[in-house]
């Protein structure tokens, strides 16, 4: 199976970009079947300037959507196949680019915000793993957010944009616009699961423990009023895909962002589970791609719950005598998947 090829690239420029393209490609049939046949002739055939033709027939100056294929070719990326060892890697990025990176409206850069340096070197080195390490002298990082305490890294090869536009990645400003979550994602296991662990690594909120129990622990994505339907398909999705991993979550909780002059945001949060051994699941099954800081705020979410809950069974057991069955009924913990600390 074929993931992208030198048509979908074409096909992410504008409509004049494709005819430019579809021109050249037929200049090559003609001169490949009438070898005899030079420029002047071929220009008149397909009725286009003879300077054009010229051109192609010195190999300069090439349509600009031409010149991107030839580009991955050399990187053996067109056409992307589903046995392509750098796919997970792709996947990896992709998902970024639906959650805190994207690709800007002009196509000027490809890029994802965090607070940490390490996640952003992880990006950095997955690119170079994709595209070689040519790809490198594209990229800087800018600091900036409130105090400046976050950091913008961008990669500016629009080779690699388009790329990753084919692949369907957002354009622009995600919250104003249709998502959509590639469909070749489902061509294996690992893709899928890196896609939305990157998702994920932006875009889950972690609970803390409030008196031995966890506040809210979900997934966000925002939206304006008219993508209702397409952001409450995009939340069933992942919680189709959060099934597949024994992980529980509810329903889909919806609230108005702040307002701008003429309009507002909606944000759509699918509530996971609190359970303990729901999120010990998910600390397991699930790895938050580019987010270290994230996971270890979940590991001590985690501990400080089992903490307060071992205190309790053994206050418990020791006022009233109960059996260890019926206390762990009343805490409402799974004593044979949730060990109690010493």
């Amino acid at each position: 199976m074929k993931i992208i090829t030198q048509q979908d690239i074409i096909n992410t420029y504008s409509k004049r970009q494709q005819e430019q393209s579809r021109l050249y490609y037929e200049y090559k049939r003609i001169k490949r079947e009438n070898p005899e046949f030079g420029y002047k002739r071929i220009s008149k055939l397909l009725d286009q300037p003879e300077h054009k033709t010229r051109w192609w027939n010195a190999r300069k100056h090439t349509p600009v959507p031409i010149q991107t294929i030839n580009w991955l070719k050399e990187k053996e990326l067109i056409p992307l196949n589903e046995d392509d060892k750098r796919l997970p890697l792709i996947s990896r990025i992709l998902g970024t680019t639906f959650g805190d990176g994207g690709i800007d409206i002009n196509h000027n850069m490809i890029f994802l915000s965090s607070s940490e340096l390490k996640s952003l070197e992880d990006f950095k080195q997955d690119f170079i793993e994709i595209f070689g390490k040519e790809i490198e002298k594209n990229f800087d990082i800018r600091r900036g957010g409130i105090n400046e305490t976050s950091y913008c890294i961008r990669n500016t090869n629009r080779n690699a944009i388009r790329f990753f536009k084919a692949l369907g990645s957002p354009i622009g400003n995600k919250t104003k616009q249709v998502l959509r979550f590639p469909e070749w994602m489902g061509v294996n296991q690992t893709v899928e699961d890196e896609f939305f662990f990157s998702l994920f690594g932006s875009e889950v909120g972690i609970p803390k423990c409030r008196g031995g129990q966890a506040n809210t622990f979900d997934i966000a994505i925002g939206g304006l009023p008219e993508l209702h339907e397409n952001r409450y398909n995009l939340m069933n999705q992942i919680k189709d895909y959060l099934l597949t991993k024994g992980i529980e979550s509810g329903k889909i909780s919806i609230n108005k962002s702040k307002s701008g002059k003429n309009q507002h945001t909606f944000i759509y949060r699918l509530l996971i589970s609190t359970k303990v051994e729901n999120m010990m699941n998910f600390l397991k099954k699930v790895r938050l791609n580019y987010c270290y800081y994230k996971t270890d705020k979940l590991k001590n979410t985690i501990d400080e719950i089992l903490i307060i809950k071992h205190k309790r069974f053994r206050d418990i057991e020791k006022m009233y005598g109960w059996n260890k069955k019926i206390i762990l009924k009343v805490l409402n913990v799974k004593g044979k998947e949730i060990p109690f600390r010493e």
